[in-house]
């Protein structure tokens, strides 16, 4: 939706002659791809981290013995799973916008 209004004030700024207001806009637009990208790229290594935690998670679930310990287990997994949801949330939005 903001680049909408980036491109709203580029016309302005082009209708008013002012050329350097108009390559701070494109300065502007094109460095939105980058930060997505950085995003993406910093969301997806979010994502990875979490998977490894799942794993040694579910591996102590797999050895543990006591019931106290495999609930508070369980606890953690799940909450590394609604994490990782909101996380593939972004990262989809991200992509969308594309």
């Amino acid at each position: 939706m903001w680049v909408d209004d980036y491109l709203d004030l580029y016309n302005y700024a082009r209708k008013l002659g002012d050329t350097e207001w108009q390559q701070q806009i494109l300065q502007t637009l094109n460095n939105k791809d980058e930060l997505r990208e950085t995003l993406q790229y910093n969301l997806w290594k979010m994502f990875d981290t979490i998977n490894g935690k799942m794993l040694e998670l579910y591996e102590q679930l797999r050895r543990s013995k006591d019931s106290n310990q495999i609930e508070t287990l369980r606890e953690q997994v799940w909450e590394l799973r609604n994490q990782r949801i909101v996380i593939s949330r972004r990262i989809k939005a991200i992509s969308i916008k594309r």
